[in-house]
């Protein structure tokens, strides 16, 4: 990344920004269809698509132009030579038009090269900038709608599908330089002898309507393949993030018959849409071959008449056997481009449209006292809450487990109240701005999430700042996890997710976390379902020693938190009377 005279920062020539611009080239509208998505983002890197369709017409120009030079090069040098010229009369012709043949060499060699180059880079920044818009979506930390997708499928759509639907870049990069490419071997055609012109002009029409029909069904099987594959990684991924709980359950042969059905899905759609692509191409190929003969069978019945040269002929072959590489790709390649990039575009659209939480104008940091309180407030299964917690208590709330993952996306902003209403200092979460709620209350959620790092370094992450070490020691002594029990004490990497510790030194090391952030209100939601009675008492009687003076929260049924609280607050349920 570079500045301009300007002092604003600008893209590099050939990569993406270390970070994203405040204002993104690429504006996306959930609201919009795939069609619409695929303008923007062709849109959003015109430059590079003018550039490359540029040059690949030029590639394609110059390859209908290259048969040309070597007929003419047949007739005013090879064919003179034959007859009996002398090297003083066939010298001029020999030089012209070997030189002109290196020239468009040359040009096409430039234009095959640096076009596909120039919608590659128009790829991979509108890929930069359409990711970016989805990571924000699926990070947003007022969040209704994006959590509902497992951790696998959210990873295929911010990674293959984004770059999937970026792929329709190509769509305009090549076509043009293919269309046009077929326009100058008709008029070329045309200038060798009108009939093959006019005859080329009306059978193109029909040759492309034929591989457009033998092309439905792969743009068919090509999106079945896509949504089959996408699931398959999501669904790999899934069972390798809860491969512990998996093994805990002695669920192993379920989630591998889960797997596996998914896996052969996959894969009888990716059969489905190989032998549908074999039989395109076996097709596509008969019917550019049968073309080529027939243009060559037409060029050869003119040279018998006399009506073309020698040269002409193998001019007019030369460009026949040229087109069936543009008449293939302008409707195989970019028809299962275009299908593969339009489905990806709408799965986008589907995770960007999910709803999401608003702030209210008026949001900001409220003045009045921090009390936490459930009014009538429905959970799951007829399951209502009221109660009231007040600055600096530490309160038991006993739910069964639907309701407190209920009551966690409440805290979270993943849902709102179906009915009745949570508010937290006079607003409702959702009123709060986003920093003031960051900064007032924590809600750790019961499955850990641990960072790449040590033991010490998850725990001191709490913020932008990381804490002091001494609070972050102090917070793993409340949590009882310690340096003893782990192989290089609080310096122990924790590895990718933290999954080559047990399942209590997790917890523990999330619970110091959120111990050691210190925030006014607490929410801990089982935090000690994976130690002993033991340790779990041990931890209840420090959490609330430490918490003394902040309002703290715990959803939980442990007889060891119910003996520390100030009090326990439980649902109850609303009884339906039919009439």
């Amino acid at each position: 990344m570079t500045t301009d005279v300007t002092g604003e920062r600008a893209w590099g020539r050939f990569e993406a920004p270390a970070v994203p611009d405040d204002e993104p080239r690429l504006r996306v509208d959930p609201s919009w269809t795939p069609a619409q998505l695929t303008r923007a983002i062709i849109g959003s890197v015109w430059k590079y698509v003018l550039v490359g369709a540029s040059l690949r017409t030029l590639f394609n120009v110059t390859s209908v132009l290259l048969p040309v030079a070597v007929g003419k090069l047949i007739d005013t040098a090879v064919a003179p030579a034959v007859g009996g010229a002398s090297a003083g009369e066939i010298a001029g012709p020999l030089a012209l038009w070997t030189s002109v043949l290196i020239a468009l060499y040359a040009l096409m060699n430039v234009g095959f090269r640096f076009g596909g180059r120039a919608g590659w880079y128009g790829v991979q920044r509108a890929h930069f900038e359409l990711s970016q818009h989805t990571l924000r979506r699926v990070l947003d930390e007022r969040d209704l709608g994006a959590s509902a997708h497992p951790p696998g499928r959210l990873l295929s759509l911010t990674t293959s599908d984004t770059f999937q639907a970026c792929q329709s870049v190509y769509v305009s990069v090549y076509p043009p330089g293919e269309l046009i490419g077929l326009l100058a071997a008709a008029g070329v055609l045309f200038w060798v002898h009108p009939a093959l012109g006019v005859g080329t002009i009306l059978v193109l029409p029909l040759v492309l309507g034929l591989m457009h029909l033998a092309a439905y069904p792969l743009r068919r099987r090509s999106k079945s393949e896509q949504a089959g594959l996408a699931d398959a990684a999501a669904e790999a991924a899934d069972l390798v993030a809860g491969f512990r709980v998996i093994q805990g359950l002695h669920a192993q042969p379920t989630a591998t018959d889960r797997y596996r059905k998914v896996s052969r899905d996959a894969l009888r759609a990716s059969l489905a849409a190989r032998s549908t692509e074999a039989a395109f191409e076996g097709a596509s190929t008969a019917i550019g071959n049968v073309f080529a003969a027939v243009v060559t069978i037409g060029a050869a019945l003119l040279a018998f008449g006399g009506h073309i040269t020698v040269g002409q002929v193998v001019m007019v072959s030369s460009i026949a056997i040229t087109l069936i590489g543009p008449l293939d790709a302008l409707i195989s390649v970019q028809g299962s481009i275009w299908a593969m990039s339009q489905a990806s575009a709408e799965r986008v659209l589907e995770l960007l449209a999910s709803p999401r939480q608003r702030t209210s104008p008026a949001a900001g940091a409220p003045d009045g006292a921090a009390v936490l309180e459930f009014r009538d407030l429905a959970l799951t299964d007829g399951l209502v809450l009221d109660g009231r917690v007040d600055p600096g208590e530490f309160v038991v709330l006993d739910l069964p487990h639907a309701a407190r993952g209920a009551l966690g996306d409440l805290l979270t902003l993943r849902a709102t109240p179906s009915a009745g209403e949570i508010t937290f200092a006079g607003l409702a979460p959702a009123e709060h701005s986003s920093k003031h709620w960051r900064e007032r209350a924590l809600v750790a959620p019961h499955t850990p999430a641990l960072l790449p790092g040590t033991v010490l370094d998850n725990v001191r992450a709490t913020g932008d700042e990381p804490v002091p070490a001494d609070a972050a020691l102090t917070a793993l002594a409340v949590a009882a996890l310690t340096a003893e029990e782990l192989p290089d004490g609080y310096h122990t990497a924790v590895g990718y997710g933290g999954w080559q510790l047990s399942g209590g030194q997790r917890q523990r090391i999330a619970l110091a976390r959120a111990v050691a952030a210190d925030a006014e209100l607490l929410v801990l939601d089982e935090p000690t379902t994976s130690v002993d009675a033991v340790t779990e008492q041990a931890i209840a009687t420090a959490v609330r020693a430490r918490r003394a003076g902040r309002t703290t929260l715990v959803l939980t049924s442990a007889p060891a938190f119910r003996a520390v609280a100030d009090r326990v607050i439980t649902g109850r349920r609303e009884t339906k009377i039919d009439v």
